[in-house]
């Protein structure tokens, strides 16, 4: 792989009659913009002590988004984050998927929070970031692995009062683009006795701080079966799968809008029964509804103009494919747009041909027996936060 070197410059300014640079403090400034522009997050990251101009360019928020924009334009610098599962601790590892789509290793990554509990990741990675908790959503961070930096989100006013045995909550992470800001949403429904409140209240990460919002629109709501189930993230709004309690097999999709706190509502392309499972998924920014049937085999439906009808993306059928009967979310597409990234039942990857319908399973060396994954862009977002070596215990 062929990486840019910040002491090179190209060849039509080395050709050119203006005087050559004898230092990269002579560079002009949008040249070395744009050479650093194009370097991994990691090295930028090393390259913060190289002198003050250079920190103070990587550190600027300007040069923050050009990168990302560059990054996630060229998909460069992608890699597949992975949460071990059913491990007394949470390991984390990490691959980068190359421009053919393919990796054949992990490798084991530090982790924020060292404490021996739990963490699973809430939703999908938003620029590079991941939300991550613990079991019982006492300790809350947001994390870039690409960067190892990582900040703590503090408890909101209702769960610092209530004991964590009568409270439930649903948990939501995403992007106000509007404001710039990454915020967090939490559902919280307090249980006494036969009596059941609830409070929505929502996190800026530039205000560092919590504030109450309008509760759900509908009553016929409980965090109770959204427990353990992330809200997803999609055209700046969240989303999430709610059950109708006058009919169990009725879901429609709730969002919320970050940047103007309204919520709408969606119906879902298809009813559940006895036999199928619904999640919801984002798959190249899109919202998806995956739909796994025990008796017929796997459908995905994409949302592909937010607001607009369904299409469905693929059928996986119980009959031509034995081997992908378990459920199998998409986590990516293919840079041609002809083949989805599935995780095939917390146990394999699997590359699936959107067009010829047929699938093989890629073999990942390091892989832990069950486990999780995302996929995330290379950015610096947090590039104020929290160092994980060394951090906080």
């Amino acid at each position: 792989m062929i990486r840019w070197n910040p002491f090179l410059i190209s060849p039509d300014y080395c050709c050119s009659s203006e005087k050559k640079p004898t230092s990269m403090s002579d560079f002009p400034p949008e040249l070395l913009f744009d050479i650093l522009s194009r370097l991994p997050p990691k090295d930028l990251i090393r390259f913060l002590s190289v002198s003050k101009a250079w920190n103070a360019i990587i550190r600027h928020h300007h040069f923050i988004k050009a990168h990302l924009q560059r990054s996630i334009q060229t998909n460069s610098f992608r890699t597949i984050l992975v949460r071990s599962i059913g491990s007394p601790s949470s390991d984390y590892f990490s691959s980068a998927v190359n421009g053919s789509e393919t990796f054949r290793t992990v490798v084991k990554i530090e982790r924020p929070l060292k404490s021996p509990e739990r963490y699973q990741i809430l939703g999908c990675s938003i620029h590079g970031v991941v939300c991550i908790c613990n079991s019982l959503r006492t300790n809350v961070a947001l994390w870039n692995p690409s960067i190892q930096k990582f900040k703590m989100i503090p408890l909101p006013a209702i769960e610092q009062q209530q004991p964590s045995s009568d409270l439930h909550t649903s948990l939501g992470f995403g992007y106000d683009s509007v404001y710039d800001d990454f915020k967090h949403l939490r559902i919280a429904e307090l249980s006494k006795g036969v009596f059941v409140s609830s409070e929505v209240s929502i996190y800026s990460l530039i205000l560092n701080s919590w504030k109450r919002i309008k509760n759900l629109p509908r009553n016929d709501f409980s965090t109770l079966n959204v427990y353990d189930t992330a809200l997803e993230f999609s055209n700046g709004a969240l989303c999430w799968l709610m059950p109708n309690r006058l009919d169990m097999y009725r879901f429609i999709i709730l969002t919320f809008d970050l940047a103007t706190e309204k919520y709408r509502e969606f119906d879902t392309p298809v009813d559940e029964d006895y036999s199928t499972v619904m999640e919801l998924e984002v798959l190249g920014g899109s919202l998806c509804v995956s739909v796994h049937d025990w008796d017929t085999g796997n459908d995905v439906w994409i949302m592909k103009d937010f607001g607009g009808p369904w299409t469905l993306l693929y059928s996986i059928k119980k009959e031509t494919m034995t081997w992908l009967l378990n459920y199998c979310p998409p986590l990516v597409f293919a840079k041609n747009g002809e083949m989805a990234l599935l995780k095939k039942d917390e146990e394999a990857f699997v590359w699936f041909d959107l067009k010829g319908k047929i699938g093989y399973q890629d073999n990942i060396c390091g892989l832990p027996l069950r486990f999780d994954a995302k996929i995330c862009e290379g950015s610096l977002c947090l590039i104020d936060g929290d160092p994980v070596i060394g951090g906080r215990q």
